[in-house]
């Protein structure tokens, strides 16, 4: 019955079925004892239309698996049985799944299998391999899966990995399989580096830095710009609070737009990598004044409050500004003639002036003097309510003048009123705005002659002595026996002439190596110049390294 209830829902869906969500494409970089991998986020967006046409939500996106193996069928990974005992699933080395509630096991089983959707642990885009060994071929694989839809008895599908060798032994592969071998870097190695991070435009206090993932995507010479929206968010009918909306990552040299109006700035989301790295963030929730760094010059000074003015109608902006309010002999400035509300707020002579250190410039304020009238900005010795306040005046978006924040003094602390020769000074927190831009520029990986030259002495042959096989060796795919040999020379510089002899002093074999910065090893398939296998024995090698010198040693061979 339940097979011809899904051929029904099939059937008004237009034959179509469940389907897996989009594929990614990873990517690898095999490092000294480890394995980065990273991916696009393309699955996210994904849309299952029969899911929709049946009633469920067809956003079912739900996390990522990664798989490991050392052979290019995953046997080795395929270790999950069903409820028959046959080896059915692959267990995956990591899982990131959403953090939206969905975990644990999914109810619908596949052959008595339930599928585990995730500990709500977040979503990530890279993920770094430790637990390799150094010159192991591994084969991974980056799965998206969906959450199913339990309703409609139907179990989490997940994206497929192929990956397939052909008799020539050319290997085809679905995009989100990758083939590595982690290996030490060459000898002289000089990483790559940001050359150049600057916030050339805004005064956000957030935190922003870039992370080189890939050493061989990176663009040497070309210039990166970050920009970002802002929105202002309700929090109820009297507070709004003004924070970042997004960013946009552009290539300033080529002008290709990389990363879009990318929501994902809080501490807890994944960044995607692009071009060989990934922006990082430490975001401010809102702009809101920074207690560690505003204070008065003097410590016997009242203490004050400082906030966005709300005034009947009047809802201030929360300009993103540091500022400094100097006091002096009233007549040094006068305030704005305006109205709070209906309240009259006349022009007024006054003993303190306020300079908008972000935009470099004196603003303009009201003054609304409740303590005396002397125009000395103050609070009464012995009634808290009299209390003075200074309104700040700055232009809005279209140029015209609007409230921002309010300044009021409090006995919290001190025991006078501000003086001729004080100065307060107030500092914000600020979240990346629309008015923040940054640039920078980096620089790849280089190869030093002269520390290469120290490091000649790191060249070994592994394993030494060579004992019948080793690990790292590939299996035979199509004959039965065992598959080609491999020995390993490391540490080696990146471009070097390998010579190797015999101890008769003959020649047996020369290697010339020439890799990208990151590959410090050249594998031999243990044959001679002619494609002879080697006798066992003793063997000598002579690595001549340009510009860095030379280096001899001897190996054994054991049959």
């Amino acid at each position: 019955r339940e097979k011809l209830r899904q051929s029904e829902l099939a059937y008004a869906a237009d034959y179509q079925f469940a389907q897996a969500p989009l594929q990614v494409t990873a990517k690898a970089v095999p490092g000294d004892g480890q394995v980065t991998l990273y991916w696009d986020n393309i699955a996210e967006q994904s849309f299952d239309r029969y899911i929709n046409k049946i009633g469920g939500n067809a956003k079912d996106f739900e996390g990522y698996r990664i798989y490991r193996a050392t052979d290019a069928a995953f046997l080795d990974a395929k270790v999950i049985t069903d409820a028959y005992g046959v080896k059915t699933l692959l267990k995956p080395i990591a899982q990131f799944d959403l953090n939206d509630g969905v975990k644990g096991l999914h109810p619908v089983d596949i052959n008595g299998v339930l599928f585990y959707l995730g500990d709500d642990t977040g979503l990530e885009h890279q993920y770094i391999d430790k637990d390799v060994t150094n010159g192991q071929t591994y084969y991974y694989a980056v799965t998206a899966y969906d959450f199913g839809y339990t309703a409609g008895k139907i179990p989490p599908t997940e994206t497929p990995i192929r990956l397939d060798v052909d008799n020539s032994g050319k290997v085809k592969m679905s995009s989100n399989v990758v083939i590595t071998r982690p290996t030490a870097v060459a000898a002289g190695y000089v990483p790559p580096e940001v050359e150049k991070f600057e916030h050339i435009q805004g005064g956000a206090t957030g935190k922003a830095w870039v992370s080189i993932v890939d050493p061989t995507a990176l663009r040497q010479g070309e210039t990166y710009r970050v920009s970002f929206k802002d929105t202002t968010i309700k929090v109820n009918k009297d507070t709004e609070i003004l924070t970042t909306k997004s960013y946009t990552l552009q290539n300033k040299s080529t002008g290709v737009t990389l990363i879009g109006e990318d929501t994902s700035l809080a501490p807890n989301k994944s960044r995607i990598t692009t071009q060989g790295f990934r922006l990082n963030f430490e975001n401010e929730s809102t702009v809101q004044i920074d207690p560690l760094n505003t204070r008065w010059n003097s410590t016997d000074v009242y203490s004050f409050n400082f906030e966005k003015m709300v005034f009947l109608s009047i809802n201030g902006m929360q300009r993103p500004n540091d500022y400094i309010i100097s006091f002096g002999d009233v007549g040094m400035e006068t305030s704005y003639d305006t109205l709070v509300g209906f309240i009259p707020l006349p022009a007024k002579q006054v003993n303190f002036k306020i300079y908008n250190v972000t935009e470099k410039k004196f603003i303009k304020f009201a003054f609304a003097e409740v303590d005396g009238n002397d125009g000395k900005f103050s609070i009464n010795a012995t009634n808290s309510n009299m209390v003075d306040a200074i309104y700040f005046l700055e232009t809005d978006n279209k140029g015209k003048l609007a409230f921002t924040w309010q300044l009021l003094l409090n006995k919290k602390s001190g025991s006078r009123n501000p003086a001729a020769g004080d100065t307060l000074r107030i500092n914000l927190k600020k979240p990346f705005l629309s008015s923040d831009i940054y640039e920078f520029s980096l620089k790849g990986s280089a190869v030093s002659g002269s520390i290469a030259k120290e490091q000649l002495d790191n060249i070994r042959v592994v394993p030494n002595p060579y004992i019948a096989s080793e690990t790292w060796e590939p299996r035979n795919t199509y004959t039965s026996g065992r598959g080609p040999r491999e020995i390993h020379f490391i540490n080696l510089p990146a471009e070097c002439t390998i010579r190797i002899y015999n101890v008769s002093g003959v020649l047996i074999k020369t290697i010339e190596h020439k890799s990208i910065n990151e590959n410090g090893t050249e594998v031999w398939d243990v044959l001679s110049s002619e494609k002879y296998e080697i006798a066992y024995g003793v063997y000598i090698y002579h690595v001549d390294a340009p510009g860095a010198g030379s280096k001899k040693g001897t190996f054994a061979v054991i049959k």
